[in-house]
């Protein structure tokens, strides 16, 4: 009878069932040997609750395995679960293009394999998303990318090292996802990694500056903690086509991506300080916007600038006007003038401290000029009619820096 009954028990492959049967016959059947050594064999066998994997491209089905003593630990099924939520800067793209796979934007996973030779199997799935992961070998060489879909799975023959794996989305994506590796010696350990965000943000009633360097526009410092590492930065304003610029230490722009309401760029970065400029595409452009950087960063600082607007008025066209102030930056700082009449054409001019003209721009009823970077130092604005034989009129001046006693002479 009772080898009846355990065939019956074998068969039934609901783990939970063999559970509550295993109790009923050790009550029935307290003293029988051959049974309890039969239930410890059982119970090994039972698999943990875990979401299932369905497997892809004749790859065998990853199963889940217990923590039983003993068990190898390339036996044991390794997991990791993550989302992509719009608090958090939402997926980080890839579709075979590799240095997308880099973003922390994506979730990035480090594993071990010991000895040569070892089949490990992934597979990750999201019920929310379509998902894609890519393997690099411990010399950080991309081994393969997976197909993009709910559900992909791959087997693997490995050597000994520590690799790599990215698990991703398309870009701007928000969903759940899980990722089960067997055949590895160690948890799936999440690389680290920061997120800095502005929070929301506005241009002012003036508007950005446009798609030139210009402290109409905001600049931003951030550090990069680790050499050679990705960071991505990302620009998204719900009013506006955005500007974004990326300068390294020397003050060099080394990227921009400009003519969208959401741009971004992800660069490879050795340690150092970098400035982001978030800025509109088009001069005036007035709205919100929100900055995120992504990756082994830290310290994200808004440079501090000052902007100052003075009217006055021309009694003829001979009349003219000159202001001076002072540039106190200790690194070479643009300057950005704009003159308007609702009267006349103006002439608006830059010049250095003793009155020198460095540039000038005239022929209209609003002219801006948006300087090189200039050094530290006293500069003269001279504003006036043009032509000087026709009539005056009212003007305002406007003026964005990093300046201080700004001043009609």
């Amino acid at each position: 009878m009772a080898l009846i009954l355990f065939t019956t028990l074998v068969f039934d492959w609901d783990c939970n069932s063999h559970v509550k049967k295993l109790l009923e016959l050790k009550i029935i059947m307290k003293t029988n040997h051959l049974l309890s050594v039969f239930s410890v064999f059982l119970l090994v066998g039972c698999t943990v609750n875990r979401e299932a994997v369905i497997p892809q491209n004749g790859t065998t089905p990853i199963v889940s395995t217990p923590v039983v003593p003993g068990l190898p630990p390339e036996q044991r099924l390794r997991v990791a679960t993550g989302e992509w939520t719009a608090a958090r800067g939402v997926g980080g793209g890839a579709h075979n293009r590799d240095p997308n796979f880099n973003t922390f934007k994506n979730f990035q996973y480090t594993f071990d394999v010991v000895g040569a030779n070892k089949i490990v199997k992934v597979s990750l799935s999201s019920a929310d998303i379509d998902v894609q992961f890519a393997l690099y070998n411990p010399l950080g060489q991309l081994i393969k990318t997976s197909s993009l879909s709910r559900t992909v799975s791959e087997e693997f023959t490995l050597n000994e090292g520590k690799y790599r794996i990215v698990v991703c989305a398309a870009r701007r994506a928000v969903g759940r996802f899980s990722l089960n590796v067997l055949g590895v010696n160690s948890e799936l350990g999440l690389i680290p990694s920061e997120i800095l965000q502005s929070d929301t943000q506005n241009w002012g009633l003036l508007g950005g500056g446009g798609n030139a360097k210009t402290f109409k526009n905001h600049f931003y410092t951030f550090e990069v903690t680790d050499d050679n590492t990705s960071v991505d930065i990302e620009l998204e304003s719900p009013d506006a086509n955005v500007a974004l610029h990326l300068y390294d230490e020397l003050g060099t722009r080394i990227a921009l991506e400009n003519g969208q309401r959401y741009g971004f760029i992800l660069r490879l970065t050795k340690k150092g300080i970098y400035t982001v400029m978030a800025g509109t595409n088009t001069r005036g452009s007035v709205g919100n916007y929100r900055l995120n950087i992504f990756g082994k960063i830290k310290n994200l600082q808004r440079i501090p600038s000052n902007a100052e607007t003075k009217t006055g008025s021309w009694a003829t066209g001979k009349s003219a006007d000159t202001y001076s102030l002072e540039i106190n930056s200790s690194n070479n700082s643009p300057l950005d003038l704009e003159l308007s009449s609702g009267d006349i054409d103006v002439w608006l001019e830059l010049q250095n401290g003793v009155g020198d003209r460095i540039t000038f721009q005239h022929l209209n009823r609003k002219e801006f000029i948006v300087s090189n970077d200039l050094p530290k130092g006293t500069y003269r604005i001279y504003v006036r009619p043009y032509p000087t034989t026709g009539a005056g009129g009212n003007y305002t001046l406007q003026v964005h820096g990093q300046f201080v006693n700004l001043k009609k002479l």
